[in-house]
């Protein structure tokens, strides 16, 4: 008699849900024709956020598309502390699947150590654990829980099983590709099924698979596990792309995709000081790269702020207002950005040689920040932080973290970085730049308003949909139903369709 197979399909770091309807029909393709007697879909971590989409559901949306894919596993990512802890446990107990949480301690509701499968007549223990390091983390984690060591967690938590009767344990894992390394050299699991890093790994150690797929779902590792003595281990990176549509999940998907567009039109900025364009941004300083720049240092609490005027690419000036689809189409791109900490030297190095081609130009062009004075040759900083430039002195710079690595071949920062590699923030710690700023935006609208107390017309320490539109008419726009649930769904971060006094201010010790 043939020995029992279990079959699984695993994703990791999935931020958007233009994949599904493929990834659908390619887990429908290989229940059909792939031979297996069960079949596990799982997520290995990095899927409630960042996108522009969760910011404005709080991951709402993908958590009833991973139920209508029907995904039985997931984990926590790094990124799922994005949410805030309310929203967060919200998800949890929405997910249909099972919520593995090997090494997380002190969540509510509780994750599962573990989990155990029948295949037909076979136990297949499964675990599953989140990183740890603190780089990746801009606060306690997941409401401050305990996140126990993952791979020591991970190890005794499969030893158990294995002493309970499990013939063979599945690891799910989000954490460093190094990390996944020395757990599979450990020999403890049979399969790691990994995310953090958002590009595909395959590799085996002695007689453990690591596998990663890569980012958004576009291709999916497919696995056929065979319950022999030893297991054998069958894994394929397979791309989506070919597969068709399934209806139900494009249908999920243009609703989403809807949502967000009723919410283009929403006014985020009601009347400009001056008017804004990125014209001529690869070759010269542009008011909105100044927009956008100062908008970045203030929200993340930087002195300097550089941003790549290749990555800002609008194409018309606007003159009165500013709405989240201007904000999508001068920021189209993801690179994540960043705070580190530079010498003034390097800063102004590094603009100096990001202009060196002016007027021709290029996209490494840096736009900066309405507190840096660039001298007559329009390259070289003088002043950084509103005061002359100290070479010697280190600033907090915000900057698309993937200049420090390589983008646009900014020799002054790769040099620099090469050099100081602790300067280099960790993948995955920074945020897309227009979901900082439709966030900041949305907040000083609001400040614009009177701030809280203004906004609070009954004063119940809450501010609801019809005080918010209250506030928004007297500002003397008649505000669109759009502009009153964009400001409300980007601060509203529990979701309960009113605003705290935390929300409207931003300011974290009100958190506590």
């Amino acid at each position: 008699m043939p020995a029992p197979v279990l079959g699984l399909i695993s994703v990791n770091d999935v931020y958007v849900l233009s994949s599904f309807p493929r990834l659908a029909s390619l887990i429908a393709h290989h229940r059909r024709h792939t031979r297996a007697d069960r079949w596990l879909v799982v997520l290995a971590g990095d899927f409630l956020a960042p996108s522009l989409l969760s910011s404005l559901d709080g991951g709402r949306r993908m958590v009833q598309a991973l139920n209508a894919l029907g995904v039985t596993h997931v984990i926590f990512g790094n990124h799922e502390d994005d949410l805030e802890p309310s929203q967060l446990k919200a998800r949890v107990h929405e997910f249909h699947g099972v919520w593995l949480g090997t090494n997380v301690r002190g969540f509510e509701p509780p994750l599962a150590p573990s989990d155990v499968v029948d295949v037909t007549g076979v136990k297949v223990g499964l675990v599953g654990a989140v990183m740890t390091d603190p780089a990746v983390y801009r606060r306690p984690p997941f409401g401050g829980v305990t996140l126990d060591d993952p791979n020591t967690s991970l190890e005794q938590e499969a030893t158990r099983l294995r002493q309970a009767g499990c013939h063979t344990v599945i690891a799910l894992t989000h954490q460093w590709l190094a990390d996944d390394r020395r757990l599979a050299e450990a020999g403890i699991v049979s399969l790691i099924l990994g995310g953090h890093e958002h590009d595909p790994h395959l590799e085996r150690h002695g007689g453990t698979v690591l596998s990663k797929s890569g980012m958004d779902a576009t291709r999916a590792a497919v696995v056929t596990l065979t319950l022999s003595s030893p297991p054998e281990i069958e894994v394929h990176l397979e791309p989506v792309s070919p597969f068709p549509e399934d209806p139900t999940l494009a249908a999920r998907v243009a609703e989403a995709d809807a949502f967000i567009e009723r919410l283009s039109g929403a006014v985020l900025v009601p009347k400009l000081d001056a008017p804004l364009s990125a014209a001529g941004g690869r070759a010269a300083q542009t008011s909105m790269g100044s927009f956008v720049c100062s908008h970045l240092r203030d929200a993340l609490g930087a002195e300097v702020a550089l941003f790549n005027g290749g990555g800002i690419r609008g194409t018309e000036e606007h003159t009165s207002t500013f709405t989240l689809g201007d904000l999508k189409n001068e920021l189209p791109f993801d690179n994540e950005v960043v705070v580190t900490t530079l010498p003034g030297a390097v800063v102004r190095d590094a603009v100096a040689y990001s202009r060196r081609n002016v007027p021709r130009g290029d996209g490494g062009f840096l736009q900066v920040d309405d507190g840096v004075r660039v001298a007559d040759d329009g390259k070289t900083p003088t002043h950084l932080a509103g005061a002359p430039l100290e070479p010697q002195r280190l600033y907090r710079v915000a900057l698309p973290r993937p200049h420090l690595v390589g983008l646009d071949r900014i020799e002054p920062l790769e040099q620099y970085s090469r050099a100081h590699p602790e300067v280099v923030p960790p993948v995955g710690t920074g945020r897309e730049p227009r979901l900082i700023l439709l966030e900041v935006l949305a907040r000083e609208r609001l400040s614009r308003l009177g701030g809280f107390e203004a906004l609070d017309l009954d004063h119940d320490g809450r501010v609801d949909r019809r005080e918010l539109s209250a506030a928004l008419t007297r500002e003397g726009l008649a505000p669109s139903e759009a502009t009153v649930s964009l400001v409300l769904d980007t601060l509203d971060q529990d979701h309960d369709r009113q605003l705290t006094r935390s929300e409207v201010t931003g300011r974290a010790e009100e958190h506590e």
